[in-house]
């Protein structure tokens, strides 16, 4: 196989321990579905009492379904003719106050990583200057091809470059699953690339060098210099 096809598989046994993104996502769906009995139940039996009404609504504020929040909000106040919003307001005034929650603007990874699939430099600049700034999302990631191998490290080198910074999620997962690869020989030096522009987009002087020492000893030459 030649290195413009190599393919790194991150799913053989072992390779990656359980995602905890996937683990919390199963634990919302399931508390759904739980959530969506309560509703029933409340509605159709016309129940005042305001405790299920809360656990409710809080589970609403919480997955940022707005949507359903409202709908209960009008369910409750024509049962009991009272503001489900404002008992909540006046009774936790520290999670009411006002303020405007900034929500950064996602870009997903996809499972499997080729240089089309990650986003350009210039639009995580121009995402940055967002009130929520920017996430780049990698709690998907399985695979990654050469390409994307290259690109990565590009994108890596040229935000830590322009001192921009996004959020990242599940990012040191993935880079630990690289960092395994290549220090036992089974990738391409292009994951050391990618190794060396992430801890520089860290600004992890101190991991870089640590990289560099068995980067170097691996293949028996200098190791790459931070400056």
């Amino acid at each position: 196989m030649s290195a413009d096809n190599l393919l790194l598989d991150f799913t053989s046994p072992g390779a990656i321990p359980p995602d905890p993104a996937e683990v919390v996502r199963r634990v919302v769906d399931e508390t759904q579905t739980t959530m969506r009995a309560l509703e029933s139940l409340l509605e159709n039996e016309r129940i005042e009492d305001m405790t299920g009404w809360r656990l409710l609504a809080m589970f609403y504020l919480a997955t940022d379904r707005l949507n359903d929040l409202a709908k209960i909000e009008k369910q409750y106040k024509s049962i009991t003719g009272v503001s489900l919003s404002a008992d909540l307001k006046q009774k936790y005034p520290q999670w009411f106050n006002g303020e405007t929650v900034s929500h950064p603007v996602v870009f997903e990874i996809p499972k499997k990583i080729t240089a089309a699939a990650l986003p350009d430099n210039i639009i995580i600049q121009r995402g940055q200057c967002s009130p929520g700034g920017i996430l780049l999302d990698f709690s998907q990631v399985q695979e990654i091809d050469n390409d994307g191998l290259k690109k990565l490290a590009q994108l890596f080198s040229s935000l830590a470059q322009e001192n921009t910074r996004p959020k990242l999620r599940q990012a040191d997962r993935f880079i630990t699953c690289l960092q395994n690869k290549a220090e036992t020989g089974t990738g391409t030096r292009a994951i050391w690339d990618v190794l060396f522009a992430y801890e520089r987009f860290r600004d992890d002087r101190e991991a870089f060098e640590e990289k560099a020492i068995k980067f170097a000893v691996l293949y028996g030459i200098s190791p790459p210099s931070w400056e």
